[in-house]
């Protein structure tokens, strides 16, 4: 699999173990520096990956919205009754 095509729910989970990883403050200097690098790549791939989301998220809201104000509210009317 292809790193860009890592699930983002993967990316958070690989993000966390990172940080638990520097965290602890027990990596050679060369280490920590390579780890940190990728923590920034998961970084900007969650990121990424958010933004669409939110995009994606705001032209369905505004496209139940436009649906929403073309819908005309009528009273409901029985089976047989005729509209004054």
């Amino acid at each position: 699999m292809d790193k860009e095509e890592v699930p983002f729910e993967e990316a958070l989970k690989q993000l966390e173990a990172i940080v638990s990883r520097l965290e602890r403050g027990d990596l050679p200097l060369e280490e920590a520096l390579s780890v940190f690098e990728e923590g920034v790549r998961l970084t900007k791939l969650c990121s990424a990956r958010l933004s669409e989301a939110e995009r994606r998220v705001n032209i369905l809201t505004r496209s139940v919205e436009s649906v929403s104000s073309e819908l005309e509210e009528r009273p409901f009317e029985e089976e047989g009754e005729e509209e004054l």
